[in-house]
């Protein structure tokens, strides 16, 4: 099996449809989509269940959290590359997921990510782009990311290997226990990375990561704490230089 996309889902019965629409219209691959579920309180489960398709594992329970929920799915994969897709987000077309896998295949790459695309629920028009450029897989690699830059995570796809050697997601952290990952990927075990210069993923505006001003405090507190457990000093401006690329890719990617 090529994928497992892993969706995590709580009272998201206004986007989930769509979400599993998009993985399912994925094309020219084989995949299973696996729909982890916090328990909903809403009709996520009804709609869920609506779908047939026999790729589609779906369980419900309660979890601690996003990273937990994201940590059960990898635990149960199959696949050889790993997709994680939020369920409020969706796929550019439906050739993402053969892209990635040829990018994987082609580049002999651990990771491969793409650019991310944020658009408005409201009138579907796109209203900023982050187009995560590719830096060369050097040293200079690693001093990118201690300099501030990153991949955006929606648009970032793993092989099922990295994660049994690097480990999963750190389930106590609440904002950026993706981007801890990345960094322990890129950082501290320097696994291959590839770039697509295309938008892979539409993110709906409102994430955790981008919800007011305690979200920005808390998710910059927990990527000090990174650095701090893998013992490396990244640059002290390395807060400032994260906020900068990312304002620096919105501008330069419209």
């Amino acid at each position: 099996m090529d994928f497992t996309v892993i969706t995590v889902s709580y009272n998201a019965e206004k986007t989930i449809a769509e979400t599993i629409n998009s993985v399912l219209s994925q094309q020219n691959i084989s995949f299973e989509y696996l729909i982890i579920d916090g328990a909903s309180k809403d009709n996520t489960a009804n709609i869920v269940r609506n779908f047939t398709d026999s790729r589609i594992n779906f369980t419900s329970e309660p979890d601690r959290g996003l990273y937990d929920a994201m940590n059960k799915g990898i635990l149960k994969a199959k696949g050889k590359y790993i997709a994680i897709l939020n369920s409020d987000d969706i796929y550019s077309d439906e050739t993402v997921l053969y892209r990635v896998k040829m990018n994987f295949v082609q580049d002999n790459a651990d990771i491969v990510y793409g650019n991310l695309a944020y658009f408005s629920d409201k009138d579907r028009k796109i209203k900023r782009r982050w187009r995560a450029v590719l830096p060369k897989c050097d040293k200079r690699f690693e001093a990118l990311w201690t300099n501030g830059w990153q991949c955006p995570h929606p648009s970032t796809f793993v092989k099922k290997e990295v994660y049994d050697e690097v480990g999963t997601f750190k389930a106590d952290y609440k904002i950026s226990a993706d981007y801890d990952f990345l960094v322990r990927t890129a950082v501290q075990h320097k696994k291959k990375f590839s770039y697509i210069d295309d938008v892979l993923v539409k993110m709906r505006l409102g994430g955790e990561s981008t919800r007011g001003f305690k979200s920005i405090i808390e998710g910059n507190r927990e990527v000090l704490k990174t650095w701090q457990s893998i013992d490396i000093k990244p640059s002290f401006t390395i807060i400032p230089r994260k906020l900068l690329y990312k304002v620096y890719f919105s501008i330069s990617s419209r």
